[in-house]
């Protein structure tokens, strides 16, 4: 398994509509998930969640400073280490992440998907992976899913995109992430020879995670509320995935196991 090294970039600030504003939102993000969150060839930062908290900001009259990690992990570890106020990574709100983090209401609806070589006609769902070797990124729910295989050797990588590639070199037989990062990815052509085996594996909500008991959740929670209520987040859902944003759980604690 690949062990992360911790190397934080640096901060991107997203200017607030009011300079007359001092209150600043530090937020962790990992640039390497697109449609959520990734950079252009320019280093722009661009996607759905980068559209969502710079639109958060104009309604709650905060600077928002993105605070880019090379890997997920080190998403987790400053969030951990109270590094940074919230963040927002296409983060799955698990029971045993909210045993140490705080998440705010859900934002968004996925699931995890099996990516496969496009010639493989074996694998088609969870039980088919019995003695494969699966490639994951560590610290991800796709992680948890994987081990749960019997006799999967299980290959953990630092990111998604990483493990796709040996997946493509036959190094692995299958790996285990984000729905729709991989569908994202597969249809954009980012990663060719590719297929998505079966159906999703499991629903996921996905929340902005913030330290334990923090006092910035109520400021975020009130944010997301006037972005929905106003028609602003169905806006911007739109603009990414071309649908209608699915009815999500009103909070966190609504979130089944």
């Amino acid at each position: 398994m690949v062990v992360s090294v911790v190397i934080i970039q640096a901060c991107s600030v997203a200017t607030s509509p009011s300079s007359a504003s001092t209150d600043i939102l530090r937020i962790a993000i990992a640039p390497n998930y697109p449609p959520f969150t990734f950079k252009t060839a320019e280093g722009e930062l661009q996607g759905f969640e980068i559209d969502l908290m710079n639109a958060f900001g104009v309604a709650q009259n905060l600077q928002i400073e993105f605070a880019q990690m090379l890997v997920f992990d080190d998403v987790i570890r400053q969030l951990y280490g109270r590094q940074v106020d919230a963040a927002i990574a296409a983060m799955t709100i698990t029971p045993e992440r909210q045993q140490i983090f705080s998440f705010s209401r859900p934002y968004f609806k996925s699931g995890i998907a099996i990516a496969v070589r496009e010639s493989t006609t074996e694998i088609t769902d969870l039980s088919s992976l019995k003695n494969k070797r699966i490639g994951v990124e560590t610290g991800t729910t796709g992680a948890a899913a994987a081990r749960t295989v019997p006799g999967a050797e299980i290959i953990g990588y630092e990111s998604v995109s990483i493990a796709w590639k040996e997946l493509l070199l036959g190094k692995v037989d299958a790996v285990i992430s984000g729905e729709t990062v991989t569908r994202y990815a597969i249809s954009q052509g980012s990663v060719r020879g590719l297929k998505i085996a079966g159906d999703p594996i499991q629903e996921e909500i996905l929340g902005i995670a913030t330290p334990k008991g923090s006092p910035k959740l109520q400021t975020i929670n009130d944010g997301l509320t006037k972005l929905i209520d106003s028609g602003t987040y169905a806006t911007i859902y739109r603009q990414w995935f071309d649908t209608e944003p699915p009815t999500l759980p009103d909070s966190a604690s609504a979130v089944s196991s």
